[in-house]
């Protein structure tokens, strides 16, 4: 299978039947891994506007297989620097691979796509490539100018940021030596900022463990967190292990209990806590909604709660695709329960950080909203040089 049929096979998946894409990025049998991500990424963030312009020639609406071949030659038309007749020509022949009486009809549309100019008029939601359900609801919540900065924002490709743990301008400097174009972020005292696709593994200190890779957002639910030497905290939520390894290498003379539900992702979270020397942590498989704790046993909690990830559609673009309005409302049921439960192990004169990834109120202000003990409120919404991040603080 080539890169463009393994894109279409790919864009199937996540677009119309919900599947991640890092499930296909991560393990792709294909040596164009670049050129796959492009393709892939490409498409799910253009996906609106392509579909609208996809629409204009077509009768009736075909397999999705066929729809997401459509997508991938729109895009490469619309977006890449790849000449049209062979946009067109690569596409009809990746789709033959999967439905071969629809190589013709795939031939004519984007023939005809490629002889004509994008539609002009789009509606709203097509403009700003976000589900009309998304839009509605934070047209409702931020306003029509605040979604449109957020839709321009999310079109870009993300720069990679990073927590550093030493003295940060004598890290930049270093990493500028090397020639890494290294920028300190301004929201967070640890950020660095380089560009988008730089090589994690190459950069100062990677395998001494002088960094970990967590966005500036981020690590303000980190740095939010009040602990003092000798607490007990507790991380809740903890993989892959960026907060925790800040967590961590911010409060050495901590003791902290790292719980992931997933066995899976125990592993890579061991991992990361590993290369970073985050040896005040110990690591403990558990569900967030039912902790093995009794009550008050925690000095400081971090409770990093499974959302919908609309902050970080900039990131992993397939978020528009992976949850509905209804997703949102059960994760805000979830989050509910998670944070009553952390509440619950808190020591009177503790305190609990609550944080998600997610920019809809409902997985926001109005999971803590009446909360005992709320103390602040702050959400982050997409920038240039930040995810999306909503971050409350809590007392008792």
């Amino acid at each position: 299978m080539n890169v463009r049929q393994y894109a279409i096979q790919s864009l199937d998946r996540i677009v119309y039947q919900g599947h991640k894409a890092d499930i296909f990025l991560d393990h792709a049998p294909v040596e164009e891994s670049g050129l796959l991500h492009e393709l892939i990424y490409g498409v799910l963030r253009h996906a609106f506007s392509l579909e609208a312009d996809v629409s204009r020639f077509l009768k009736d609406k075909p397999e999705n297989v066929v729809r997401a071949a459509l997508l991938l030659g729109a895009y490469q038309i619309r977006h890449m620097r790849v000449p049209a007749f062979a946009a067109v020509d690569e596409t009809v022949t990746a789709v033959k691979i999967f439905h071969p009486k629809a190589a013709g009809f795939v031939n004519a549309v984007l023939r005809k796509l490629a002889a004509s100019e994008p539609p002009k008029k789009l509606k709203p939601y097509q403009r700003m490539e976000l589900p009309q359900w998304m839009y509605a609801s934070w047209r409702d919540a931020f306003g029509v100018d605040a979604v449109q900065d957020i839709a321009e924002v999310i079109l870009q490709k993300p720069k990679l940021c990073l927590a550093v743990f030493g003295d940060r301008e004598a890290w930049a400097d270093e990493a500028e030596e090397s020639s890494f174009d290294a920028q300190e972020g301004k929201l967070s005292s640890h950020a660095v900022l380089l560009p988008s696709g730089t090589p994690v593994v190459a950069l100062p200190g990677y395998k001494a463990g002088a960094f970990t890779v967590i966005d500036q957002a981020a690590q303000m639910a980190v740095l939010a967190l009040h602990v003092q030497p000798g607490n007990q905290v507790l991380d809740l939520c903890a993989a892959p292990g960026g907060k925790t390894a800040l967590l961590a290498r911010r409060n050495p003379d901590a003791d902290i209990v790292a719980v992931e539900l997933s066995e899976k992702r125990i592993p890579r979270l061991k991992e990361n806590l590993e290369r970073v020397q985050a040896v005040n942590v110990s690591v403990a498989q558990g569900d967030a909604t039912a902790l093995e704790f009794a009550d008050n046993t925690f000095d400081a909690i971090l409770l990093d709660a499974p959302c919908t990830a609309s902050g970080v559609i900039r990131r992993h673009p397939d978020a528009k695709f992976l949850h509905d309005k209804a997703d949102v409302f059960r994760h805000a049921e979830l989050q509910k329960n998670m944070l009553a439960e952390a509440l619950r192990v808190l020591k009177p004169g503790g305190w609990l950080v609550y944080a998600v990834c997610s920019i809809h109120p409902e997985e926001n202000e109005r999971v803590v909203e009446g909360v005992a003990g709320l103390q602040s409120m702050q959400r982050f919404l997409p920038s240039v040089t930040h995810d999306g991040f909503f971050i409350a603080t809590f007392g008792l």
